[in-house]
């Protein structure tokens, strides 16, 4: 699946300088001008490939903050254990919460919110000092939401969209607090801008032509806010381009969904590029459907999540989320309500993403993660040791 992206290897050949300052990273890029590599890029194709194989939009966690506020019993609801990066949000999210002297539940809700709905009303049964959620919208698991808050147990969450958004009507917030990332505690913003970095990615690799298949999830208004930045910025940044969209549910995966995805591709055999912004998918099907179709063009993932796909070349991109980065958020973020910080006024967690491909950002045999130490900054602070 190189054929089509074979024209960018070695476009940057030094890997950028990152300084981390407190708050946020800075970028001192030694890497080649893409505009004078790359002529036909245009000079916002150029710049927003730069930034994203720089790194620019990565930003560290704030580095003061309370202490641990040890001896709490949370539980941590996984939005789904069959889903990667439901798994290491909630491991991730354990991993902090050891650091923070907690005692941690974590249970499945198998991405059904009625589970999940079920499994919040039996915290506040368990008389559970704090609740974590991950990717579950405040609509599905309302009367959960509710017996929470009328018992006074904080719950907060991350990728999740509360039922105060004005997709849901403007109803009343019920999520206690909300990771701050980067400078933003709407999840819908953010889904937005890295939607839109997606779309940044993939038109330059495109140069302004072709045909996208758009994959994406409908039952969720985080992939929602996603796919809006992702159609909004590909008309902005590759006007000859023709977005197909290809929606499906969770609850069609894995049989029922890739049906849906063979579908497409055999129906638009023409198309330059698949775009889907979860990772999972490709080992639900997907690649499947990929394969048995002939697909031979670009496959623009999202999570950061299939690296073994790309450095084997059976997936050409990644626009990495520091997940871990994100569930010691949420943990510190707990951890600040615990300590009585007001949750509407709580500061940055950090985050963001990068652009990765074979040649580009892709680490040997590991994971992709930030390149600041986050971990030992939140144990630091933790401990009383801000640094």
């Amino acid at each position: 699946m190189r054929g089509r992206f074979s024209g960018l290897r070695g476009v940057v050949g030094v890997a950028a300088t990152l300084t981390v300052l407190t708050g946020c990273t800075t970028i001192e890029s030694t890497a080649p001008d893409l505009s004078e590599l790359r002529p036909d890029l245009t000079p916002q194709q150029a710049g927003a490939l730069q930034a994203g194989y720089d790194g620019r939009a990565m930003q560290e966690p704030t580095r003061s903050g309370p202490v641990a506020q040890t001896g709490k019993k949370v539980w941590v609801i996984s939005c789904g254990q069959t889903y990667q990066a439901c798994s290491i949000l909630s491991s991730s999210f354990t991993d902090a919460a050891r650091n923070l002297g907690w005692n941690t539940n974590l249970v499945d809700s198998k991405a059904d919110p009625s589970v999940a709905t079920s499994l919040i009303k039996q915290a506040v049964a368990a008389r559970a000092d704090g609740i974590a959620v991950f990717s579950l919208d405040c609509p599905g698991i309302i009367s959960g939401l509710k017996d929470a808050k009328a018992a006074g147990i904080p719950v907060v969450q991350y990728t999740s969209i509360d039922c105060d958004d004005p997709a849901f009507g403007g109803g009343e917030k019920l999520f206690t607090a909300s990771v701050n990332v980067r400078g933003s505690t709407s999840t819908a913003e953010y889904y937005r801008a890295w939607g839109a970095a997606r779309a940044e990615y993939l038109a330059a690799l495109l140069g302004n032509k072709g045909k996208v298949l758009e994959i994406r999830e409908t039952s969720q208004r985080t992939h929602a806010y996603s796919h809006e930045g992702f159609v909004e910025q590909m008309a902005i940044s590759c006007p000859g381009c023709e977005i197909v969209d290809v929606p499906f549910t969770f609850a069609q995966v894995p049989k029922e969904a890739t049906a849906v995805w063979n579908s497409a591709l055999l129906k638009h055999a023409d198309a330059a590029a698949v775009s889907f912004s979860i990772d999972s998918l490709m080992g639900l099907g997907l690649q499947s459907a990929l394969r048995q179709s002939g697909f031979r063009g670009i496959t623009a993932g999202g999570e950061g999540l299939n690296l073994d796909l790309v450095r084997e070349g059976r997936q050409t991109t990644e626009t990495p989320i520091p997940y871990e980065l994100a569930a010691w958020g949420l943990a510190d973020t707990l951890n600040r309500v615990f300590a009585g910080e007001d949750p509407d006024t709580l500061p940055s967690e950090g985050g963001g993403w990068i652009f990765l491909d074979a040649e580009h950002n892709l680490p040997a045999g590991q994971m992709w993660s930030p390149a600041f130490d986050f971990k030992g900054i939140y144990t630091s602070m933790w401990a009383g040791r801000s640094r």
